[in-house]
C-alpha cells in the first residue's frame, strides 16, 4: 500500500493502520519510527497539504487515543465504544473533540447539542467532553452555567427547554487535554508498561493491533454489542504476539524446530483427557489431497477423543468446499463422525451436530467454515486451536470466552505431524 494510493482511497483508518503495524507484521529491517513527529509526516503523506483529510486525521488520531487511555486505566470497567457516544461506561457518556483553534463556545455547540439530546432521552447520565484547544490547560476542568448553555441552544429554543437545560447543566464537565502529539506518546508509554515491551517499535505495534481489533468491533457490530474492556485488549495483543512469534520463530529456525516447538505446546497426552469442548479450525489449500485432510481429521481424533468422554472435538478444514470425498474415506477408515446431516442431500442440523447426548459414539464432528459462527454460538469451548497459512479467520471472535491458539503453519499436512 502506497501514499499515493492512500490518498486516492481516502480510507484514513486502514492507512494508519497499515502504517502503524508495518513493520512489525511485515517483518521490516527497518523499524518504525514510534515518535509523534514521524506520525505527523506520514499522516502528511497520506492525506497530502494539511488540508481536511490531514486534520481528520489527527482528529481519529486523538480520539482513539483518548479512549484507549481511559480503557487501559479501569482494565476492570465495560466501555461501549462509538454508541451514543464516542465512548460510555455504565452511566458516564464521553465525547472526544479535537480543535485546533482557541476555546469558545461555538466550538463546542454541535457537541453540547448532541448530549442534551441524548440527556433528554435519559436524566440519569452524566457526560464528559474531552477535548483540546490551544489556549486551554491541559488537566483542567469547566462547567457551563445556564446561560452559556441556553447562548448555545438558543437557535433551537423548542426542542431544549429550559428545565432541561438547566438540569444538564449539572450533569456536564468539560475536560481539556494534551494535543494528539502528547498523548500518542502517554499511549506508546503505557502500552510499553502494560504489555511488558522492550522498545517504542513494539508498543507501536501493539497499538496497531488494537486498533484493528476496535475497528472490527465497530465494523462488525450493532452499537450495544461494541463492548470492550481493558482486560480484553490485554488478551488481544497477547494473542497477537504469540502468532507473530510463531510465523518468525519458523522463519528463523526452519519447519522442522518450529513444528517441533508446536508439538511442544500440545503437551495433552495419555488416557486422562480433560473433559472439555474443543474446536480445531485447520486452513487448507483447495488443491489438498482428500488424504491429507483424512490424517489431518484422524490426527485429531487420536489425540482428543477417548471412549466414553461425550466431548468429540470438532474439526472445520477452512478452504475446502467439498468435504464429501473426505468424510466417505473417514467412514470407510471406520472414523465414526458426525457433520450435523443424516442423509444425503439432507439440511444441516445444527442443534443435533452440537448436542453431546446425540450419537454419544461419534469421535469427529465436521463441519465447514460457514458453519463456525453458529457452532460457537451454542458450544462453550474451552479450547479453539487454529491453525493458519495466510492469516486466521475472521468468524472467531477475538472476544470469544475460550482459550484460542492461534499457530502459523507452512502446510496442512503439518497439523497432523503437530498431533501425532
Amino acid at each position: 500500500m502506497s501514499a499515493r494510493l492512500c490518498r486516492q482511497s481516502r480510507c484514513p483508518i486502514s492507512c494508519r493502520t497499515y502504517l502503524l503495524g508495518h513493520c512489525f507484521n511485515l517483518g521490516l529491517r527497518e523499524p518504525l519510527d514510534p515518535t509523534a513527529e514521524r506520525l505527523e509526516r506520514y499522516m502528511t503523506e497520506i492525506s497530502g497539504p494539511r488540508d481536511g483529510g490531514y486534520h481528520a486525521l489527527k482528529g481519529f488520531v486523538f480520539q482513539f487515543d483518548a479512549s484507549l487511555l481511559r480503557i487501559y486505566n479501569e482494565p476492570g470497567r465495560e466501555f461501549q465504544i462509538e454508541g451514543e457516544q464516542d465512548l460510555s461506561v455504565e452511566d458516564f457518556f464521553i465525547q472526544i473533540k479535537r480543535r485546533n483553534q482557541k476555546f469558545s463556545l461555538g466550538a463546542i455547540s454541535d457537541a453540547i447539542k448532541q448530549m442534551i439530546q441524548q440527556f433528554s432521552r435519559n436524566r440519569e447520565k452524566r457526560f464528559l467532553l474531552y477535548c483540546h484547544f490551544q489556549d486551554k490547560t491541559p488537566g483542567t476542568n469547566l462547567t457551563l452555567d445556564v446561560e452559556e448553555l441556553k447562548r448555545i441552544t438558543s437557535r433551537d429554543a423548542e426542542e431544549f427547554s429550559e428545565d432541561l437545560v438547566e438540569e444538564f447543566s449539572k450533569c456536564l464537565t468539560i475536560q481539556f487535554s494534551v494535543d494528539y502529539k502528547e498523548q500518542f506518546e502517554d499511549v506508546i508509554n503505557l502500552l510499553t508498561k502494560e504489555h511488558y515491551l522492550h522498545t517504542k517499535a513494539e508498543a507501536v505495534a501493539c497499538h496497531a493491533i488494537i486498533q484493528k481489533y476496535l475497528l472490527d468491533l465497530v465494523v462488525n457490530n450493532p452499537p450495544e454489542a461494541r463492548r470492550v474492556s481493558g482486560n480484553q485488549l490485554r488478551e488481544v495483543v497477547d494473542s497477537a504476539r504469540t502468532s507473530i512469534f510463531h510465523s518468525g520463530y519458523q522463519n528463523l529456525f526452519g519447519n522442522e524446530k518450529y513444528l517441533g516447538l508446536l508439538k511442544s505446546e500440545i503437551t495433552q497426552r495419555g488416557i486422562n483427557l480433560p473433559k472439555r469442548e474443543r474446536l480445531f479450525v485447520v486452513e487448507c489449500t483447495s488443491q489438498l489431497n482428500a488424504h491429507d485432510a483424512v490424517d489431518i481429521a484422524v490426527a485429531v481424533r487420536n489425540r482428543f477423543h477417548r471412549k466414553h468422554n461425550a466431548f468429540s472435538p470438532y474439526l472445520v478444514l477452512r478452504g475446502l468446499d467439498d468435504l464429501s470425498n473426505v468424510k466417505r474415506m473417514l467412514i470407510d477408515a471406520e472414523v465414526r463422525i458426525f457433520d450435523g446431516t443424516y442423509f444425503n442431500g439432507d439440511k444441516l442440523r445444527l442443534k443435533d451436530l452440537t448436542n453431546p447426548k446425540i450419537n454419544r459414539s461419534v469421535e469427529l464432528k465436521i463441519s465447514g467454515e460457514e458453519n463456525i459462527p453458529g457452532i460457537i454460538e451454542m458450544i462453550d469451548f474451552a479450547d479453539i486451536h487454529e491453525f493458519f497459512l495466510s492469516s486466521p479467520s475472521r468468524l472467531i471472535p477475538d472476544s470469544i470466552d475460550a482459550r484460542v491458539y492461534r499457530r502459523f503453519i507452512q502446510r496442512p499436512q503439518d497439523v497432523a505431524r503437530v498431533l501425532r
